[in-house]
């Protein structure tokens, strides 16, 4: 599944689980899914759905018309955050108990009603969906937002001694990106690309940055560092190439490309 279809699918999965109608498979692929792509639903979502109920949904006496329901499922691009760390992921009570309940209907429709003119009032227009933003349009505004950013040039080893590249890389915002140049085309169904970040401050193991692919014929590639644990002090990005689906301790056989922090 390639990683639009990954973030469709927890598009899907995290309007089904708002409405509270996930069965027990699906929440394990909602959290499977949540930590690869490491996306987090707004936390302003669940303060408002709370405010609503706590102080009127007792008030009204209306079943939840379909619309409604399409309305949540239509709109949760907007809602769905890749790149922030899982951590800030919201267990979905208040949700379920509104989407539930026989008297929400008009509660969803202020609910959306509060969020889109929230989404006016500090941006002066529509929330932006982050999944309508490329690899290098999110890096780029990384460069802009982030005031700790550490960048550091990639050195291709001998076999790969034709690439360059750069990553990009923010402690606070747990947010990075590598840029890679004449970097070979692999086969998916041979080999993939597997980026390591080694922090010493944390283990003397290296975090996995999650698998890649570069297509035939793409001569530079923006790709997302896909974290699942916590980086903090990075001391180096070390790109290798590993079995399909990566590893999860590389025995670093085939060394592309290293980035000492700076």
């Amino acid at each position: 599944m390639s990683n639009q279809d990954s973030l469709k699918r927890f598009e899907e999965l995290e309007a089904g689980r708002i409405l509270g109608d996930l069965d027990a498979a699906e929440t394990a692929e909602w959290q499977e899914l949540s930590g690869e792509l490491k996306c987090g639903s707004d936390f302003s979502l669940e303060l408002v759905a709370a405010a609503i109920e706590t102080d009127f949904v007792q008030e009204r006496d209306v079943a939840l018309p379909d619309d409604i329901a399409a309305l949540v499922r239509r709109d949760m691009p907007k809602f769905s955050s890749p790149g922030k760390s899982s951590a800030t992921i919201i267990a979905p009570p208040v949700w379920q108990r509104l989407a539930r309940s026989p008297k929400a209907a008009w509660a969803m429709a202020a609910l959306f009603a509060a969020l889109f003119v929230a989404g006016f009032l500090t941006d002066g227009s529509k929330p932006t969906n982050p999944s309508e933003l490329s690899s290098a349009e999110a890096r780029d505004e990384l460069l802009r937002k982030a005031g700790d950013l550490i960048e550091s040039d990639f050195g291709g080893t001998e076999a790969y001694d034709g690439m360059s590249g750069k990553v990009v890389w923010s402690d606070a915002l747990q947010e990075g990106y590598m840029t890679l140049t004449n970097l070979p085309a692999n086969k998916p169904d041979k080999n993939q690309y597997q980026l390591w970040i080694v922090d010493p401050s944390r283990d003397e193991k290296p975090v996995d940055g999650g698998v890649f692919d570069i297509p035939s014929g793409e001569k530079t590639a923006v790709i997302p560092i896909r974290n699942p644990l916590a980086v903090t002090k990075p001391a180096a990005f070390v790109i290798t190439l590993e079995q399909p689906g990566g590893v999860v301790v590389s025995k670093q056989e085939v060394v592309v490309a290293l980035a000492k922090a700076s």
